[in-house]
C-alpha cells in the first residue's frame, strides 16, 4: 500500500483527531521537485512545530538555496495515527510530496528542548532508519540536528550522524552543496565535519571524568566546535510568505523577527547566552515586511517577534509606521516579552490601546538580594512604577512569571514571591492576577551551568510556601518538580543517557513527555534504576574547573567570562547590559566578526 493510498483510501482520517495535520497542501507550501530531498522534522505535532518561526525560515531557505535540492517538512503524528501507521505497516512521510523518509537523502532535526529527544527518537523508528548512527549505511538518509539543544549534543549523540551548531541560515548552502553531490554517505559526512559549526560525534575519542561522565577528547585533531553565527540579520531576508497551517496552531499568526540575541545577561538564561550578540533588522525593512507578509498570509494577527522586543532600539518609529496599515485592516499585534519598566508600560498602551488583555511581567524572583543574583536588573522600586501606571491605565489583569531553585536561594526568598504577589493583588486591586513558577534548571553554556538542581525535598517545602497564595485569591500554577528534574539531567548529560532515552521511548512508550499529561516520571525512574544512572553526576554542582561533556561545543562565550558570573551571583552583583554599558567582555564580539547591530 502507497502512503497516498493509506490516506485518503482507508479512512484512516476519518479514524484520527485533527486529520488537517497529515494533508499538507497548505496555502504558501512550496512544492520543489529536485533530485535531492532534505526531510526537515520538528519532533512534534504540526501544530507546535508550525508555530516554530525557525522552522518556517529553514523550510525557505532550503527550498530557495539550490535548484537539486528540495525541502520537505515532516512532523511526529499524534498517538492515534502512529497505531495506525504502523498497524499497515506505512513509514513516516514528508508533507509535501508524501514521500517516505527514509527514501530522502538528509532528515534534520532542530531541538528545542531537551524531553522532545524521545519524539526524536520515534519518528527515526518510523522511518525505518537505524536508531543508531553507527548502524547506518549508504542507503540511509544522513540525520543532521540543529537548535539550541544542541549546545550539549552528547545524550544523543550516538543518535545522531552530524550536528550544527548556530544560525541555521549561515551554512544551508553548505548542506544544500554537500547534498547534491555525488559522493558516498560517508564522504557527505567528512565534509560536513571540515566546515565550520559541524560537529561529527563518531570523529571523537571520549574519556571518563572523575565525575563518571564521558568526555569528548579535545586535541589537534579533534578540536571544540564553534558556533557559527549570522553577522547581520539584514544580509538574509525574512520569509514572507509564510504556510499557512491546515488547522489552527498553537501561535495562529504570522511573525516577523525583528532582532536576534539578548544581551541583558540574565545567568541563568540559555537563549539569552547562546544567541550573543544582539542584531537588529533595519526598521524600514521590518516596517515594509510587516505589511507584505500579512497581504500574503491573511492573518489578523502579526507578532514582532525576539528574546525581548521591547528591547528593540527603534521600536516606537516601527509601531509609528505600521499603526495605521495595522488599523485600517484590523490587524492586531503582539510583541512577546516581558520588561518590567515604564518604557515597556508604554508600549503595551500603545499596542493594545482600546481593549486591555493584561500585562505580563518576569521578576523571576521575590526578594532584591536573588534578583540581582540572577543579574535580573530590577528593583522593587520599578515594580511599584510599573503598577502605579498600569492601574491609572485600566490594567486590572495581570501574569508574573517566578522561578524558585535558584542558587543560595532561601526559604525567605520564596516568602517575597508570596508577599510580592499579595502586594500587588491587595494594594494595586488587580481583578485578575495569575503566578506562574517554574523550577530552576541549570543550563550549559551559562553562568548557572555549575549550580546544583536543588533536592526535591527542600523544592517541595518551598512549593508549600508558595501555595499561602491562594489564601489571596491568586491563581498559581507550579511547574512539575519531576520534570524539572528529568530536563536538568538530559541537559547536562553525557552519552551514557542514549539507552535511557531509547528506553523511554520503546519500552516505556515515553513519546510527548514535554507535554504535562504525557510527563510520566514513574518511567524515567525505572530507566534510571533499571540502567543503573546515578542522576546525581548530573543534578550535583559542578566544581569550576572539571571536565563537562558539552565543552566539546564552543558557543564564543569565553568560560572566564561564565566563572566570572558564578562568583558574582553569589556576591549579588550586578553586570550591566552592554548595549547601554560598557562592554562585559563576555567573548563573543572580542576580535571576532561578531558585533552588537543596532538602529539606535
Amino acid at each position: 500500500m502507497t502512503i497516498p493510498q493509506f490516506l485518503f483510501n482507508t479512512g484512516v482520517l476519518y479514524k484520527v483527531q485533527k486529520p488537517g495535520r497529515y494533508l499538507g497542501d497548505e496555502y504558501n507550501q512550496i512544492n520543489k521537485k529536485g533530485k535531492h530531498t532534505i526531510s526537515l522534522c520538528f519532533p512534534d505535532l504540526y501544530e507546535i512545530g508550525m508555530s516554530h518561526t525557525g522552522f518556517q525560515i529553514l523550510y525557505d531557505y532550503f527550498n530557495k538555496s539550490n535548484d537539486r535540492v528540495s525541502c520537505e517538512r515532516v512532523f511526529l503524528p499524534w498517538k492515534d495515527m502512529i497505531y495506525e501507521m504502523e498497524k499497515s505497516d506505512i513509514e513516516l512521510f514528508t508533507l509535501e510530496s508524501f514521500k517516505s523518509v527514509k527514501e530522502t537523502d538528509v532528515l534534520a532535526f532542530t531541538l528545542q528542548y531537551e524531553l522532545s529527544y524521545t519524539n526524536m527518537l520515534k519518528v527515526i523508528e518510523l522511518s525505518k532508519i537505524p536508531i543508531y548512527s553507527k548502524e547506518r549505511k549508504n542507503e540511509h538518509p544522513i540525520v543532521i540536528a540543529g537548535g539550541p539543544c544542541t549546545t550539549n549534543p552528547e545524550p544523543v549523540a550516538d543518535f545522531i550522524d552530524v550536528f550544527f551548531i548556530g544560525d541555521g541560515e549561515t551554512v544551508i548552502d553548505d548542506i544544500t552543496s554537500i547534498v547534491a553531490k555525488d559522493i558516498s554517505r560517508e564522504e557527505k559526512i567528512k565534509a560536513f565535519s571540515e566546515i565550520e559549526g559541524f560537529y561529527v560525534p563518531k570523529y571523537y575519542e571520549t574519556f571518563e571524568s572523575k565525575r563518571g561522565l564521558t568526555i569528548p577528547k579535545i586535541d589537534e585533531n579533534s578540536k571544540r566546535v564553534k558556533a557559527k553565527k549570522v553577522v547581520d540579520l539584514n544580509d538574509y531576508d525574512f520569509p514572507t510568505e509564510q504556510i499557512v497551517p491546515n488547522i489552527e496552531v498553537i501561535h495562529h499568526r504570522a511573525n516577523i523577527e525583528v532582532m536576534r540575541g539578548c544581551n541583558r545577561g540574565c545567568r541563568f538564561c540559555h537563549a539569552g547566552m547562546f544567541y550573543r550578540p544582539v542584531r537588529e533588522r533595519d526598521s524600514k525593512y521590518i516596517s515594509s515586511k510587516t505589511k507584505e507578509i500579512i497581504e500574503n498570509t491573511g492573518f489578523n494577527e502579526i507578532s514582532l517577534l525576539s528574546l525581548s522586543t521591547l528591547d528593540f532600539s527603534d521600536l516606537n518609529n516601527v509601531l509609528d509606521s505600521i499603526q495605521d496599515y495595522l488599523k485600517d485592516n484590523r490587524i492586531s499585534i503582539s510583541l512577546p516579552s516581558s520588561r518590567v519598566d515604564k518604557f515597556g508600560l508604554e508600549i503595551s498602551q500603545k499596542v493594545q490601546s482600546g481593549r486591555k488583555s493584561g500585562l505580563t511581567f518576569a521578576p523571576e524572583a521575590g526578594s532584591q538580594k536573588l534578583r540581582d543574583a540572577i543579574n535580573k536588573g530590577i528593583s522593587e522600586e520599578d515594580i511599584d512604577e510599573v503598577m502605579k501606571i498600569a492601574v491609572e491605565n485600566g490594567w486590572r489583569k495581570v501574569k508574573l512569571y517566578f522561578m524558585i531553585g535558584l542558587p543560595n536561594e532561601t526559604d525567605e526568598d520564596v516568602e517575597a514571591i508570596v508577599e510580592l504577589a499579595r502586594k500587588i493583588k491587595k494594594e494595586y486591586k488587580i481583578k485578575s492576577l495569575n503566578v506562574n513558577v517554574s523550577i530552576f534548571v541549570p543550563k550549559t553554556h551559562t553562568p548557572f551551568e555549575y549550580a546544583e538542581f536543588l533536592d526535591m525535598e527542600t523544592i517541595k517545602r518551598r512549593m508549600k510556601i508558595l501555595y499561602q497564595m491562594k489564601n489571596y485569591k491568586i491563581k498559581l500554577s507550579i511547574h512539575d518538580p519531576y520534570e524539572s528534574y528529568i530536563e536538568v539531567i538530559l541537559a547536562r548529560g553525557d552519552r551514557k543517557l542514549s539507552e535511557l532515552i531509547k528506553y523511554i521511548t520503546f519500552e516505556e512508550n515515553g513519546i510527548f513527555q514535554q507535554n504535562d499529561r504525557n510527563f510520566n516520571f514513574n518511567s524515567w525512574g525505572r530507566g534510571l534504576q533499571k540502567l543503573h544512572i546515578d542522576a546525581r553526576k548530573y543534578t550535583n554542582e559542578f566544581e569550576i574547573s572539571e571536565e563537562m561533556p558539552w565543552k566539546v561545543i564552543d558557543t564564543l562565550i569565553e568560560d572566564k567570562f561564565l566563572r566570572d558570573e558564578w562568583v558574582k551571583s553569589k556576591e549579588n552583583s550586578l553586570t550591566p547590559d552592554c548595549r547601554w554599558g560598557k562592554c562585559s567582555i563576555c567573548g563573543v564580539c572580542i576580535n571576532k566578526e561578531y558585533k552588537l547591530k543596532l538602529n539606535k
